[in-house]
């Protein structure tokens, strides 16, 4: 019974999660209500879950990346490797935090939508976009004339964060803020790939892993209006394992 009630009641959590997400996006008008991020605009439509969204306009999306970023902006070039709709590149530079963002997105619908939205905000002119983070991603930064000095490097690839961020990437970006996205927990070889990947980083920067913490919703009209469950839901991303993020900054 137990195993049947598990079955039944994920679907149905994920559907509900999408829905509050989708309601709490819509009244916002898809408009950043709070944080370092407000008043950007999104149109919601993209390559990226929508569960998401909600969290985004309430500015409680990843608040450990944001944390780091606040602390240590602003920057020169923001380089977005998983680009997804544009939220962090996007963001970045309309907030002042950021004066270009180079975005990688391997999917079409992705990089359409950071056009779409980089129109929308009125910063089209300090946004590049390009395709897939592969073997051509050292040149490609050096085409756009990439300065690493001062620039802040915004990884979530979903687990290829390995391969490629390989030991020439890094030399390319020695000398800028990396925030890199963990997934070794979902893949086989987790202690191995993540030390290799810490190890590669030179010995010049700091390093440490932050983790996701609980959502402080006080204070937040579109949590507080909401029952238990529902504010559970909705400040929830649905990941199977807690979010980590690698940190490393060069040493002052």
């Amino acid at each position: 019974m137990t195993n049947i009630l598990d079955t039944l009641s994920k679907p149905l959590l994920k559907l509900r999660r999408k829905r509050l997400s989708n309601r709490i996006f819509a009244d916002a008008g898809g408009v950043v209500q709070l944080g370092v991020f407000a008043g950007l605009k999104l149109d919601g439509n993209s390559n990226v879950s929508r569960s998401c969204l909600g969290q985004k306009v309430l500015g409680i999306y990843e608040a450990a990346v944001f944390e780091e970023i606040e602390r240590r902006g602003p920057f020169g070039d923001a380089v977005c490797v998983g680009a997804a709709d544009g939220f962090y590149a996007l963001g970045l530079v309309k907030s002042g935090l950021a004066k270009r963002s180079i975005c990688f997105e391997i999917t079409a619908d992705g990089r359409e939508a950071i056009v779409r939205n980089a129109v929308e905000n009125g910063v089209s002119d300090k946004i590049v976009v390009l395709g897939k983070a592969d073997e051509t991603f050292s040149q490609r930064l050096k085409a756009n004339n990439f300065n690493a000095g001062n620039a802040l490097v915004i990884c979530d690839i979903e687990g290829a964060e390995f391969p490629v961020l390989s030991s020439d990437v890094l030399s390319v970006l020695d000398g800028a803020v990396l925030i890199v996205e963990l997934h070794d927990k979902i893949m086989k070889d987790a202690a191995s790939l993540r030390s290799a990947l810490i190890d590669r980083i030179p010995v010049s920067y700091e390093k440490k892993v932050v983790r996701e913490k609980p959502v402080d919703w006080r204070g937040i009209a579109a949590l507080e209006n909401l029952s238990d469950n529902d504010r559970g839901l909705a400040a929830s991303e649905g990941r199977k394992v807690i979010g980590e993020w690698l940190i490393a900054a060069p040493k002052k």
